[in-house]
């Protein structure tokens, strides 16, 4: 039986030593590829909320913001925090 201070908690997510490198160049591809991908979300939602609200679609090109700005918000999270070992 492994003693309570060898045990990890579930939710740790501290790698070992070995095991580090791999993750983290998978967790930066990945991340690259969210904030592309919200990026590219970000833009097609700016020109979508324009179209709506050149049709007179108000809550549609509310909700289109809505969708921007948090496709943003990822793309901007996902450029921004450092990757810590």
């Amino acid at each position: 039986m492994d003693s309570p201070s060898l045990r990890r908690h579930p939710l740790d997510r501290r790698r070992a030593p070995r095991e580090a490198a791999t993750d983290l160049a998978a967790r930066r591809a990945r991340e690259t590829a969210e904030a592309e991908v919200a990026g590219y979300i970000a833009q097609m939602t700016a020109e979508m909320m324009a179209m709506a609200s050149r049709a007179n679609l108000d809550l549609l090109s509310y909700l289109l913001s809505i969708a921007r700005t948090e496709a943003e918000t990822i793309a901007h999270r996902s450029r921004q925090i450092p990757i810590v070992d």
